[in-house]
């Protein structure tokens, strides 16, 4: 049996795989359980016998049901208890009873749990937070307008193929911005004496994060014609979006020397703008091209020489433009860098911190991840990219809103700074809390908090959302007032291993250890806004569970 467990990034579904392996283990049951990103699925979806998709993902139900239709496999979402609580043996058992009900086969299981064990298990697994809790239909009329309107509005944006296509594109560069991060490492350990003769392998970077333009380019229309179920093509559209793209960038050439210079920023960091609207031109021209062929398809001709020559229209269109562009001289890399500059000029300034921060763990709240990322990263790229120009010029680095400084400084055991929650709750009165908190404890200190926003739960929760909305809020003022008074040094090297506990984040992220300094200070406010919330969820469950004896007074 293959099981195949699908999230965001795989992260959280990689510690919910660990545990169904041993679950699968003790019951003697023979299954490949695998775990991957969203933007890996289909590249592991044959053979499957149940996609199971986190339940952080279910805004995007319909798109996900779409890509994985030609392959017949069965989409299910796993149950957010058991999400919150990465309990694999449930989530085990959610899979083969659904394959069961589907008429598939399934392996035989031996039990594992004695009954007066059961019996308990059962009980604290029972959902203690009422259903109006968790779906919002009860609270107001706010929650009804999120969750009837807003929520399958931007269920239908998040299903375009081009959006889902640049979120996707961008998680699939994101081990090379990691790799790029090494050398940001060595660098700053080799400002210590005792360290100095580490190698300098800053090239390293330049050859992985400097060149993620590039991995756009070709990932982008890649993506897209995948969506569209057209593989014949998808290597065409991509080579040609690569061409098209250092066509745009504006080489130029020394015939003398036999040479073609580029400017590296237009291929890194500069670029990515670009890049983006040179694949989505290039997938769009294909898309329609696609839908004719200079042959019939009774041809008697080999279908490899049908794709060259219908691939050989669109291939000629794109780079027709492109050196039509060029011919004249206009910069379109400049152009297009320019009309992003006022969003990424406001997003550098304190109500565009606070109004990404916020938007961000607003919609997360809501149970909708990543909607934002390709336009936030855009945002902290070009942030980065600034800076390191400003240090290389001898200037001083002023942008704050960085992937550096979210994920290094104020997410904090994830989006909404949830590690002090998890440190609450692994304390609570409330047995289901104090449960939740324990399991979820490990992921939040790597920053993966889709366990324990599901678990508790965060979302659609109002005790919970609040605090979260107001962590966005807060966090975010005191950081950018603490590089403003030069408390802690604003990052000027890319560090972007998210996974990281985010105090190391902090240090090589800033360069400092003012940087830990700073986010110690975060993490402080941020318990002090969870605690009062907190305690008023943790009393409502507690007397829940006083109520059905699952605890005595007192204990």
């Amino acid at each position: 049996m293959k099981i195949l467990l699908v999230c965001g990034a795989g992260a959280s579904s990689g510690f919910m795989a660990q545990s169904m392996r041993k679950a699968a283990k003790k019951r003697g049951i023979e299954a490949e359980i695998i775990a991957r990103s969203d933007a890996e699925m289909l590249n592991n979806i044959q053979g499957a016998d149940v996609l199971m998709v986190g339940p952080h993902l279910e805004y995007n139900a319909d798109s996900i049901r779409e890509k994985v239709s030609p392959y017949g496999v069965p989409v299910i979402f796993i149950n957010k208890e058991a999400y919150g609580s990465i309990d694999g043996d449930a989530t085990l058992m959610q899979a083969i009873e659904y394959v069961k009900q589907q008429g598939g086969t399934v392996p035989k299981l031996n039990t594992i749990q004695e009954p007066e064990k059961a019996a308990k298990t059962a009980k604290t697994e029972k959902p203690s937070h009422t259903a109006e809790a968790e779906s919002g239909k009860g609270e107001n009329a706010f929650f009804r307008w999120m969750n009837q309107s807003f929520a399958p509005k931007l269920n239908k944006i998040c299903g375009n193929q081009y959006v889902a296509s640049i979120q996707e594109s961008i998680m699939s560069i994101l081990p090379m911005i990691m790799i790029g991060s090494v050398a940001s490492i060595v660098g700053v350990l080799k400002r210590f004496q005792a360290l100095s003769w580490l190698p300098d392998i800053s090239l390293m970077n330049t050859f992985s994060f400097g060149l993620i333009a590039i991995f756009l380019a070709y990932l982008l229309p890649t993506k897209v014609m995948e969506k569209k179920g057209n593989q014949k093509l998808k290597i065409s559209a991509a080579l040609t979006s690569v061409a098209l793209f250092f066509i745009i960038v504006m080489p130029t050439f020394d015939g003398d020397a036999g040479t073609i210079i580029l400017v590296q920023d237009k291929i890194g960091t500069g670029g990515m703008l670009v890049s983006v609207v040179v694949g989505i031109f290039t997938a769009w021209v294909f898309s329609i091209a696609s839908k004719y062929s200079l042959f019939k398809k009774d041809s008697v001709m080999p279908d490899i020489v049908v794709n060259w020559v219908d691939a050989l229209i669109p291939v000629t269109v794109c780079l027709a433009v492109g050196l039509g562009i060029y011919a004249t001289g206009f910069d379109l890399c400049l152009f297009i860098r320019g009309l992003f500059a006022p969003v990424a000029t406001i997003g550098q300034t304190l109500p565009g911190m606070i109004l990404i921060s916020f938007l961000t763990c607003f919609l997360y709240s809501f149970g909708f991840t990543w909607i934002l990322f390709p336009i936030v990263w855009a945002i902290w790229m070009e942030g980065m990219a600034a800076n390191i120009a400003a240090v290389a010029a001898g200037q001083v680095a002023t942008n704050v809103t960085l992937m550096e400084t979210f994920h290094g400084l104020m997410y904090i055991g994830g989006q909404g700074a949830t590690l002090t929650l998890v440190i609450l709750m692994m304390f609570s009165r409330s047995k289901r809390l104090k449960a939740i908190g324990r399991v979820t404890i490990f992921p939040s200190i790597f920053n993966i908090n889709e366990p324990v926003v599901f678990g508790a739960p965060v979302v659609w929760n109002p005790i919970l959302m609040i605090p979260l909305w107001l962590n966005s809020i807060i966090l975010p003022i005191i950081t950018y007032a603490a590089f403003r008074i030069g408390f802690a040094p604003v990052p000027t090297q890319a560090f972007q291993m998210w996974y990281l506990p985010v105090y190391i984040q902090a240090y090589f992220g800033t360069g400092s250890i003012m940087g830990v300094v700073l986010c110690l200070i975060l993490t402080a406010v941020s318990f002090l806004i969870w605690l009062p919330f907190f305690k008023v969820y943790e009393k409502q469950e507690y007397e829940k569970e006083m109520k059905a004896g699952y605890v005595t007074a007192g204990k």
